[in-house]
């Protein structure tokens, strides 16, 4: 009887074939003893594993670059510092850089109201004062003035409507604070380019998102005085694009 040649002569010594795999010989499915199993198993390994070998090669050809200090560590973007990556993607695919970190807001986490606006426009932010209990209480709201986290009094013009007010038992008062944002105080531009609500002249822009914070205390009210801030966005910052075409 003729046998494969990747059958030995011993084989009815080698115990019975019960083994399915792959043959790297015949490049098919077939049953095999152990031993033959075992070659071709450890056949397999060793392909896999060269090929992972050279597909890893140029990855460890890098690594051994940037350990040695080579040129090659500074040849790509790929090797850019983190904070460099987007700049870089969009500045040679886009020519430009979209990522706009000033219309990132730095808020302080103590703030209780937090209100986004444009220079020169007036915000109103509504507070609802709820009573809890069942007896009234005489509220009366004191504002503070506005100012950046550093100090900066912004001079902002405030009103609060109303002032005073009683709160009804497990009743609820709204009040309305307005804010006249002006920006004069927070730009670097000459005097004379200041402008804010003149006529025909548009109100000065700020160059990065600036935030003012004020205290409302509410006196007859067991809460604890409110930390407004109001957030100044850049015009550019979610503005809306068209195009011309």
């Amino acid at each position: 009887m003729n046998r494969p040649r990747y059958y030995s002569s011993s084989s009815a010594s080698r115990g019975p074939e019960i083994f399915y795999g792959y043959c790297h010989e015949t490049k098919q499915m077939r049953m095999m003893d152990y031993p033959d199993f075992m070659r071709n198993w450890q056949t397999g390994y060793s392909n896999l594993y060269s090929g992972t070998a050279s597909a890893m090669q140029p990855i460890a050809s890098v690594l051994s670059a940037m350990m040695q200090g080579a040129p090659a560590y500074q040849a790509g973007p790929a090797y850019l510092p983190r904070h460099h990556w987007r700049h870089y993607r969009y500045e040679r695919e886009c020519g430009c850089c979209e990522d706009d970190c000033g219309c990132e807001c730095c808020i302080s986490c103590c703030a209780d109201v937090v209100e986004y606006a444009r220079c020169g426009e007036i915000r109103h932010i509504p507070i609802v004062f709820d009573n809890d209990s069942r007896r009234e209480r005489d509220v009366t709201l004191q504002l503070g003035n506005f100012a950046t986290e550093s100090g900066l009094d912004v001079g902002w013009k405030t009103e609060v409507s109303p002032k005073e007010f009683k709160l009804a038992p497990c009743g609820h008062t709204t009040c309305v604070l307005s804010v006249e944002v002006d920006c004069s105080k927070l730009t670097r531009r000459e005097p004379d380019q200041l402008a804010i609500n003149v006529p025909g002249q548009r109100a000065v822009d700020v160059e990065s998102c600036k935030v003012a914070y004020a205290t409302l205390s509410a006196e007859g009210c067991t809460v604890c005085p409110l930390v407004i801030a109001v957030a100044v966005l850049p015009e550019r910052c979610d503005a809306h694009h068209t195009s011309c075409l």
